[in-house]
């Protein structure tokens, strides 16, 4: 049995993976982790305790899960330190800073980041990267859409793509939305668009376009069980290893 903590499991996100966690039959909600003037403190959810008692749960938990905020995340960070507990994180908006302290608290704990735990969304990485390296020359344009309440842009799933793209071919410069006079497109620049309305789970698509056609990948998530089901797969992956940072390509290629 897999004993979880979920920080952040009285919100959105993970308040769906506190939820799956409680359903699944090889995993144990320890507890649910909210600051300390969360509104539902004290409060029992899914059968576990919501509580801003971080240090209280660290001898009843095997992993610990956050979806949170980059200033949650590093205060979590700080309060497992001295142990060796192994993280799950879905934190997207991090500073090269706040990135950076998670990769250094992997030296001394397994670490599994990824800006999106989508299956599909993962595969999509993959499928971004060979069509990247497949079509040199054709424009490339990024596309995401999110619900209203989403708080960094773009989002971090349409960074990864950004990234993957320039890491697969030349581009000279990435740029966020266009306004004004901006001149005809170069050739090896690549765009990215943050969309937000209602509720919609989340949306990506890529633009591969030259004259005469033009190829899209898009994904598109109806809910945000997606997210979840990929954030359980992460938790027993994560929960035996080593120490050292993870990511969703480590997981597919041990399955």
């Amino acid at each position: 049995m897999i004993r979880v903590a979920v920080a952040g499991g009285a919100g959105r996100m993970a308040g769906d993976v506190a939820r799956m966690v409680a359903e699944a039959p090889d995993m144990e909600l320890s507890s649910i982790l909210e600051r300390d003037d969360h509104p539902d403190i004290g409060k029992v959810c899914h059968g576990a305790e919501i509580t801003s008692d971080l240090a209280g749960f660290l001898e009843k938990t095997d992993v610990v899960v956050e979806f949170t905020s980059p200033r949650g995340l590093v205060y979590i960070l700080e309060k497992i330190k001295n142990s060796p507990l192994p993280l799950v994180s879905g934190t997207t908006g991090l500073s090269e800073g706040e990135f950076e302290k998670l990769t250094q608290a992997a030296k001394q704990r397994a670490v599994f980041w990824a800006p999106n735990m989508s299956l599909g969304v993962n595969l999509l990485f993959k499928l971004a990267a060979k069509v990247a390296k497949a079509l040199p020359d054709y424009d490339v344009e990024i596309v995401e859409m999110h619900h209203r309440h989403k708080k960094d842009a773009p989002s971090g799933t349409a960074k990864k793509l950004a990234e993957i793209v320039s890491g697969s071919r030349e581009v000279s410069k990435t740029i966020y939305g266009r306004e004004g006079h901006t001149g005809e497109r170069s050739p090896d620049e690549l765009a990215v668009f943050a969309l937000r309305g209602g509720d919609v789970a989340g949306e990506h698509t890529l633009y591969f376009v030259t004259e005469g056609e033009r190829i899209e990948l898009t994904h598109r998530a109806s809910s945000r069980m997606a997210f979840a089901k990929g954030c359980l797969k992460a938790i027993r992956f994560i929960v035996n290893k080593p120490e050292g940072f993870y990511d969703y390509a480590a997981l597919l290629e041990d399955n």
